[in-house]
């Protein structure tokens, strides 16, 4: 048997620890589009190996993690099992620390790049999970997203998180909504994001109903358009990865020689306009001077 094989056969075997996912509401499922949740479940996607190498980057976070508590001898509970008292949904918490004060939950993320802020459907997950355990153990819990980028070992703590009880209700709505489409057949409303473009659900997706729409015959010129922007998208972030570690390297020296190439870490100074306090100080000023313009923009999805 291939390698390729193997790995894929074993990167394919669900979750043990989660369950049946067509027979709940999870956590994970309130953070993303209606619709993907519910076709997830009734037409499971199938990923080819890279994909399925790409999220096994996430268990190796929590695996790192999960250590590295275990080797500072600090209590935790790994995978607790949260349910809803009435309703079929359930979360399964990465790590949960019961302290006299309170509980608190962590929940492990891997990334290409690193965000500066914590995506929605992140929050969402996490919000979803502190409600449900508020709702079961009736006592304080806080939360937070620990996350790390596996290309540069860069890591972020997003923290102080607390249950939050209107955004909690919102988000049961969701579930529910979720729940009645899935066992009644019927379509759930769509969320558009930026992940609609890697939703294998897309093709008859409302969202992107082309009906009435012209024809042109450019489409493999829009597709090299798109896969080119994605590999800029990339680029950049590994340009900035590469600018970092070269920073830190030359640090020291402040001027050195790598291979055939001369580093210099320079400081430069630029002089700029603060328009943001120039509105503050003087609105009716800068309403005068206000210029609007209008220009082409381009949208490919």
């Amino acid at each position: 048997m291939e390698l390729s094989s193997i790995l894929s056969t074993y990167l394919s075997q669900p979750k043990l620890e989660l369950g049946d996912r067509s027979s709940y509401i999870g956590a994970s499922d309130v953070g993303q589009c209606p619709r993907k949740a519910v076709l997830s479940k009734v037409v499971p996607e199938r990923h080819d190996i890279n994909t399925l190498i790409r999220f096994e980057r996430g268990n190796l976070v929590e695996k790192i993690v999960e250590k590295a508590l275990i080797h500072s001898d600090i209590e935790f509970i790994p995978q607790f099992e949260v349910k809803h008292p009435e309703k079929p949904f359930t979360a399964h918490l990465d790590f949960t620390f019961v302290r006299d004060d309170g509980i608190a939950v962590l929940e492990a993320k891997s990334v290409s790049r690193m965000p500066e802020d914590p995506y929605p459907s992140w929050v969402a997950q996490l919000h979803f999970q502190m409600g449900l355990l508020e709702m079961s153990e009736n006592i304080p819990v806080r939360g937070g997203i620990f996350c790390i980028e596996m290309n540069s070992g860069n890591f972020k703590l997003f923290n102080g998180y607390t249950h939050n009880p209107i955004l909690f209700d919102g988000l049961l709505e969701k579930a529910g909504h979720i729940w009645t489409a899935l066992q009644q057949g019927t379509a759930a409303i769509t969320e558009k994001s930026p992940l609609c473009s890697y939703c294998a659900y897309r093709d008859d997706c409302p969202e992107y109903d082309t009906e009435g729409l012209q024809e042109l015959p450019v489409g493999d010129m829009a597709m090299d358009f798109q896969a080119a922007k994605q590999q800029e998208k990339q680029l950049k972030a590994e340009i900035s990865i590469m600018r970092k570690d070269l920073e830190a390297a030359v640090k020291p020296y402040g001027e050195a020689m790598a291979g055939d190439y001369k580093v210099k870490l320079g400081t430069s100074t630029r002089n700029g306009f603060d328009t943001n306090r120039f509105k503050e100080d003087h609105p009716e000023l800068a309403k005068e001077y206000q210029k609007t313009s209008t220009f082409n923009r381009l949208y490919v999805s």
